[in-house]
């Protein structure tokens, strides 16, 4: 049985609630949950505080350079969508479902591209999914009226910025050698500049990484790969690949076989994260439209976490909106991810999400891209 739908009105809420307790968590300096120090060794070292991209884990030189908001783009991942431009320069990508396939939010932070797509239209489950990202610009073209005002209101209410083509249409064109509505794409770098409100910063980590080159020493087991079935005849797969350091994507569909499966962008590169975080989540029913799903992203549930050839099984949390994800191993010790790029999937509860025996994971790396 789905859960009944959440109101926005409520979800509206809970956010301005959290804001009003909890506004000074998105002023802090990027650096500072790695340059933190206990009371005892404050008085011992004086380290060089340890600069980092928040949405990676990976080192930054110059902490100046990062001073500016993450800016999320929803795109296509229906089978005349592929491949995709920009999949592979995403800090972060969210895959949610939506009518019987699944969407994509990219999150850009540490770099920005001058063209992603296939852009396509915002939904419900953006706005408590995205929140956490400390007012994060969205990219998105069209959506049902209730789904635009939801929209609206997340931006009255600080929560997002709108960087969609309705209100930048000189920064996202067409591909001609492409069908509508298909073809549509954003100039990221540009929205970047122009949409950003003055003095806008950058977002929180939502996830906690290790330091480069720091093994993941909590409980956890080899990994050969994943299948996340979505359902409606969605399936991911992802297999580690020791060379690349990361888990290599694929999906059959409609226009791809087993042997063209690769997950690839449109410069010809397989996406393989360094990590893979599933999140098990109840998904209720747009208060928009009946028809479309809306994934709950606060709360707690079970969670898979692939990083570094080892798979963890644990419990996320998400205490509010605005709050980044806590990942818990069955130990009660967080998990902290290999610094590098993320892939969260977000299948409903009950999802089956299998483990690939080492055959077929062989099989799939001697077709990869």
């Amino acid at each position: 049985m789905r859960p009944r739908p959440i109101q926005l009105a409520a979800v509206t809420v809970v956010l301005m609630l959290v804001a009003a307790c909890g506004k000074s968590s998105n002023d802090k300096p990027v650096e500072a949950a790695a340059s933190s120090t206990t009371k005892d060794d404050a008085t011992t070292t004086s380290a060089k505080p340890v600069h980092i991209y928040p949405l990676t884990g990976a080192p930054l030189e110059d902490p100046a350079v990062a001073q500016h908001p993450a800016v999320v783009v929803k795109i296509d991942n229906s089978p005349d969508a592929r491949p995709q431009t920009g999949l592979n320069e995403a800090d972060v990508v969210y895959e949610v479902m939506v009518e019987g396939i699944t969407r994509y939010a990219l999150v850009y932070h540490s770099q920005v591209l001058d063209a992603v797509g296939p852009v396509r239209s915002a939904r419900s489950t953006d706005i408590e999914l995205l929140a956490n990202l400390a007012a994060p610009l969205i990219s998105w073209s069209g959506a049902n009226p209730g789904v635009a005002n939801e929209v609206r209101t997340a931006v009255e209410n600080g929560f997002l910025v709108n960087a969609g083509q309705d209100t930048f249409p000189g920064e996202y064109h067409r591909d001609g050698s492409r069908r509508a509505p298909h073809n549509l794409y954003a100039n990221v770098a540009a929205l970047s500049n122009m949409a950003a409100p003055a003095g806008a910063g950058p977002p929180i980590p939502i996830f906690q990484y290790r330091a480069p080159f720091e093994p993941y020493s909590g409980a956890s087991f080899p990994a050969s790969g994943y299948v996340v079935d979505f359902g409606g005849g969605v399936r991911a797969e992802y297999v580690w690949d020791a060379e690349r350091g990361g888990w290599d994507r694929f999906q059959v569909d409609q226009s791809h076989r087993r042997d063209d499966s690769a997950t690839m962008d449109s410069n010809g590169v397989q996406v393989a994260p360094q990590n893979v975080v599933i999140l098990f989540v109840p998904y209720g029913q747009s208060p928009s439209d009946a028809r479309s799903p809306m994934a709950i992203s606060t709360g707690e549930g079970p969670a898979i976490v692939l990083t570094e050839g080892k798979a963890i099984a644990g419990t996320w949390r998400r205490a509010n909106a605005l709050a980044g994800w806590e990942l818990i191993d069955p130990v009660g010790s967080p998990i902290k991810l290999s610094p590098g790029r993320t892939w969260v999937a977000l299948p409903e509860v009950g999802a089956p999400v299998t483990p690939l025996d080492a055959v077929t994971a062989g099989s799939l790396l001697a077709v990869r891209r």
